[in-house]
């Protein structure tokens, strides 16, 4: 057999070529001669997407659902008389555990980091915060865990000089 060489060529390493990441737009230097896309997280992506579709329009959905039912929710807590409230608060925080929706949108970061509206009313999340903060001395989020748990403590934590002071702060606002 004849010895024939081709070219001295080192094909151990690729090419310096640049590709672009069909999934987010990003040139890279592939590490293999078929590699498409630049992070395994891209790929991961796109075979989702491709299986599946985009989720974009489910999300969209999901969302206006989501904000449907915190416009709900915030109707029904303001709809009411100033002394019925409490009661409406302690009726909603009673599905706490049960429904995960609820959850969701009483600890929503977005609402719980929220300027006060104009009127000076609270979104649902922040007036349930404001709720379980006065009567159980816990914030929202920690309540959900309690009360999911179990463990949460239905006796009012806060000392009795306390409550006298509490009274007549909201009682000078009178």
């Amino acid at each position: 057999m004849s010895n024939v060489i081709v070219a001295d060529v080192d094909v151990s390493e690729p090419a310096n070529i640049l590709k672009t990441c069909p999934k987010c737009g990003a040139e890279f230097s592939p590490k293999r001669s078929n590699q498409q896309y630049c992070l395994p997280s891209c790929q991961k992506t796109a075979a989702r997407h491709a299986a599946r579709g985009s989720r974009e329009i489910e999300y969209k959905r999901t969302n206006e659902k989501h904000f449907e039912r915190v416009n709900r929710l915030f109707e029904m807590l303001y709809s009411v008389p100033v002394n019925e409230r409490l009661g409406v608060m302690q009726y909603i925080l009673s599905h706490v555990p049960s429904d995960a929706g609820l959850r969701r949108i009483l600890t929503n970061p977005d609402l719980l980091s929220s300027p006060p509206r104009g009127d000076g009313r609270m979104n649902i999340a922040k007036a349930a915060h404001a709720y379980t903060k006065k009567f159980f001395g816990v914030s929202i989020k920690t309540y959900i865990e309690q009360a999911r748990t179990g463990s949460l403590n239905e006796f009012h934590p806060v000392t009795p000089s306390e409550r006298v002071n509490d009274f007549e702060t909201a009682a000078s606002g009178l």
